[in-house]
């Protein structure tokens, strides 16, 4: 079976169509009056988690990035170091 590789807007899309039909179909099914209040707690609820991902998600690309300068603000600093050193 072949592997279908899709790029992350694609697979964000899809995501998107997917849940989008699920919540409609949730609507469709669950009683009117009743219906209603499941629906838009599950929305709350799911909102919260993706919102909670992508807060984790940045918070450790941010430390990536953070300690990618610490490492190369060191070494330039260690540079400039051994080089003060061979002029003196």
């Amino acid at each position: 079976m072949a592997r279908a590789f899709l790029k992350s807007p694609v697979k964000g899309a899809l995501m998107g169509i997917s849940m989008t039909g699920g919540w409609l179909l949730a609507d469709f099914l669950l009683p009117e009056p009743w219906g209603d209040v499941v629906l838009f707690s599950a929305m709350a609820v799911v909102n919260i988690a993706i919102g909670w991902k992508l807060g984790q998600l940045y918070d450790q690309r941010d430390a990536k990035e953070t300690a990618g300068a610490i490492e190369a603000n060191g070494a330039i600093e260690a540079n400039g170091a051994a080089n003060q050193g061979t002029l003196s």
